[in-house]
């Protein structure tokens, strides 16, 4: 059970003994010894006012919304009705609320459960009751400890030897490794997580001569694409006439990239240069000599060590 803070907020009016936890309560307070009373009811012909607001709609729901409302909250235990809710529980605390099993011996504190008298008795002689078993840490309240213990608890993963100290750890383990649907090539071996990915593999062990199988529809034109996305992108700029627009200059874009990265030059100012390579290229060791080609090679005319094999083309 949480420490209960202190009533240190004590009224100075004479012959008031009443006492706060919290200091806007006590102003509340005030304010009835000075007759101040804030909070008017907004009804029409409603003279009754209130220092509180809480006040004030209690008593708009008892006295103006009870009929239009019709709601009446009724003690359990003797079927007394009331009003509002806050008149029934004060009733009830008053009236009905017995003994709590357990009771503190400094303070006379009740409370409803062992280990919360337990953590209440920290208040007085400073002792955690709550110990950790694994690590002997200690702990006021039992829900501490609770929260602890978590990082105790290990999860081995049923399929493989893994251990993990975090369930969500261990969930996207095995959304990974063991749950996700895998696709395996049956020529390589390869294994993908997404079936598009293996269909695009697929088409490397295929003897395609020409891989570009998305054709234009249009008329008189004769542009073909390896990608859907491609042909679309080219229907749009080029038989559709959509353009990507400049808002600042007359200039007209293929693209949403070319135009953001024209907008970049009005923001800035300034082109970004490209760079040029600078480094200087060594001299080739077979410079001003016949070059041994993979073509001469299987032609015969020249050896694989480079050496010409007919006499013939020497001559020539």
């Amino acid at each position: 059970m949480s420490k209960k803070k202190e009533k240190i907020y004590l009224c100075t009016q004479a012959g008031c003994d009443n006492k706060y936890n919290r200091p806007y309560r006590l102003e509340q307070h005030l304010l009835s010894h000075f007759n101040i009373k804030p909070f008017p009811c907004p009804w029409e012909n409603c003279s009754k006012a209130y220092s509180n607001k809480s006040h004030m709609n209690r008593h708009i729901a008892s006295a103006h919304k009870q009929v239009k409302t019709n709601i009446i909250y009724s003690c359990p235990q003797c079927l007394k009705t009331y009003s509002n809710r806050q008149n029934l529980k004060k009733h009830i605390r008053q009236k009905h609320v017995v003994s709590l099993p357990f009771v503190c011996d400094f303070c006379n504190a009740q409370c409803r459960k062992k280990h919360q008298l337990s953590a209440h008795m920290y208040i007085h002689n400073g002792v955690k009751a709550f110990k950790c078993e694994t690590c002997s840490k200690e702990f006021v309240t039992l829900y501490e400890k609770k929260k602890h213990m978590r990082c105790h608890k290990s999860y081995k993963c049923e399929c493989c030897t893994l251990i993990f100290n975090h369930w969500s750890k261990y969930q996207k383990h095995k959304k990974s490794e063991h749950s996700a649907q895998k696709y395996i090539c049956n020529e390589c071996g390869k294994v993908y997580n997404q079936r598009s990915y293996i269909i695009r593999h697929l088409q490397s062990h295929m003897n395609i001569q020409n891989p570009r199988k998305f054709l234009c529809p249009y008329s008189n034109c004769f542009r073909r694409y390896s990608r859907n996305s491609n042909l679309t992108q080219h229907i749009l700029i080029k038989h559709k006439k959509i353009k990507h627009l400049c808002t600042v200059c007359p200039g007209e874009f293929s693209t949403k990239a070319k135009l953001n990265e024209h907008l970049k030059l009005h923001r800035d100012g300034k082109r970004e240069r490209r760079k040029v390579n600078t480094t200087v290229r060594k001299h080739r060791k077979d410079k001003n000599s016949l070059k041994v080609t993979t073509a001469l090679k299987l032609a015969g005319i020249l050896g694989l060590d480079g050496k010409t094999l007919n006499t013939d083309v020497n001559n020539s």
